[in-house]
């Protein structure tokens, strides 16, 4: 299944944006170098025109020195540049120049040089054109004014000439920019949009869609992988949970029933014997039915870590021996050999009631399906960086097709099912041991005994 977005929800989408910012920044990027090229074009073109003016005007000055206005009109001056120059008299008045064929400055508008040696830059008009000249006047010691100057057209094409042709060259690149924005967007945002077709699928129904990876390898291929792991995570979750209240409704109907039956009973016979005996079977179901309760609410607060752990430094081997306390009358009972042995000085870092439910979940198990006369051993061992807490026993062993699923909710092997439990032990102590950030292992052959270890971070050394 694919999702279409509406055309006008897709013009306003991530992609067209993206593409938009885009184009705007090759735009203004583009016509930020423009403007910068053409200053430096024109700056570069009017330090050249400038130094031509006062090459002139030098040349005026050294002519002038020789032999005054007549040494300026008699020399001819080198040009490169098409040069107006003007030679003034000390009332003003014009007394030579040499104006290029074709400009006509008016030089009227021209402010004079005030002082002796200073030169003063100025602009005049040319009649019937729009580009002005530029000027640079001097005053000479005996009142001659010398004048230089260099109409500021060409340069002004030439920048102008720059501008149209980056033009034409800016308009069908922000195209092309356009273009390319579009493709690059579309091809980075593929896996967003195999993303929402997933979130799209899923809410249509369809569970078990899952993300298509673009195989390139980068972060949004590392969302989309996260994503389908999330998914199978929850798809995992919610078949436990289902096969859990299947499981825990099974469990649920037979004391509820066996309490219903003793309820009928009380009441159809009527004496007061047969009522205290229903009320007696009624508590012990009730009290079944209580603890199938409590160890789902324990349970499911373990495997979704909002398990409250009260972590103290404890004594691995007084755990040892608290948890096996609890067993060594029935283990006496039933004519088994109940040991202990632990590490001396072996500490850990846990919750030392909870621990205390795992270990004693294990030995529960193993006292209960151990033969009389059997063994059953309790111990506490460091093994590199983790504390190993273990139990084991002589008895008939797990089989091998069970031994992978003995960690399951309310799962109970053939050999366990003659016998009362809730199948809840192992579930709960794994999920305990995980809250502690350790790890469980089970070992057995049929008939030769089980071992069960819990494998739990050492504590870091005292400095």
């Amino acid at each position: 299944m694919s999702w279409t977005p509406s055309p006008r929800r897709a013009w306003r989408g991530l992609g067209p944006r993206l593409a938009l910012w885009y184009t705007g920044f090759f735009i203004v990027g583009s016509l930020a170098v423009l403007a910068l090229s053409a200053t430096l074009l024109s700056s570069s073109l009017r330090a050249r025109d400038h130094a031509a003016i006062l090459a002139e005007l030098d040349a005026l000055r050294a002519a002038d020195a020789r032999g005054g206005l007549d040494a300026v009109r008699r020399e001819p001056l080198p040009r490169r540049l098409p040069l107006a120059a003007r030679a003034l008299g000390p009332d003003g008045v014009a007394r030579w120049s040499e104006i290029p064929a074709g400009l006509t400055p008016d030089f009227s508008r021209l402010s004079p040089a005030p002082t002796s040696g200073a030169i003063v830059w100025g602009r005049v008009p040319l009649t019937g054109d729009d580009s002005p000249l530029e000027v640079a006047s001097q005053r000479q010691a005996d009142g001659t004014t010398l004048q230089a100057g260099l109409g500021v057209d060409e340069r002004e094409d030439v920048v102008e000439r720059l501008r149209w042709i980056a033009a034409a060259i800016i308009l069908p690149s922000a195209a092309l920019a356009a273009l390319g924005g579009v493709l690059l967007t579309a091809r980075a945002l593929r896996p967003l949009r195999a993303l929402l077709d997933a979130i799209h699928a899923i809410e249509a129904g369809e569970l078990d869609s899952r993300v298509r990876p673009g195989g390139d390898g980068d972060e949004l291929d590392e969302l989309g992988a996260a994503f389908n792991r999330m998914l199978d995570q929850v798809a995992a979750l919610v078949r436990g949970m289902k096969g859990a209240l299947d499981a825990a409704a099974h469990e649920l109907r037979t004391p509820l029933t066996r309490l219903r039956a003793t309820a009928e009973l009380a009441l159809r016979e009527g004496d007061a014997h047969t009522a205290r005996e229903a009320l007696a079977d009624g508590v012990e179901e009730s009290d079944r039915i209580i603890a199938l309760l409590d160890a789902l609410m324990d349970l499911s607060e373990a495997e979704t870590g909002i398990l409250r752990l009260n972590r103290s430094e404890t004594d691995a081997a007084r755990l040892i021996e608290d948890a096996a306390d609890l067993y060594r009358d029935a283990a006496e009972a039933k004519g088994l050999t109940l040991e202990t042995e632990a590490e001396p000085g072996l500490t850990l870092d846990g919750d030392r009631v909870r621990l205390r439910q795992a270990l004693a979940n294990l030995l529960d198990n193993a006292v209960k399906y151990t033969p009389p006369g059997g063994r059953v051993r309790a111990s506490a061992t460091r093994d590199g960086g983790e504390v190993v807490l273990s139990v084991e026993d002589d008895g008939p062993g797990i089989p091998a097709e069970d031994l992978p699923r003995i960690w399951d909710r309310l799962y109970r092997g053939a050999g366990a099912r003659g016998e009362k439990g809730l199948g809840l032990g192992l579930s709960l102590v794994r999920a305990i041991v995980l809250a502690h950030d350790g790890r469980v292992e089970a070992e057995s052959g049929h008939g030769r005994g089980a071992r069960v270890r819990l494998r739990l971070p050492a504590p870091a050394p005292k400095v």
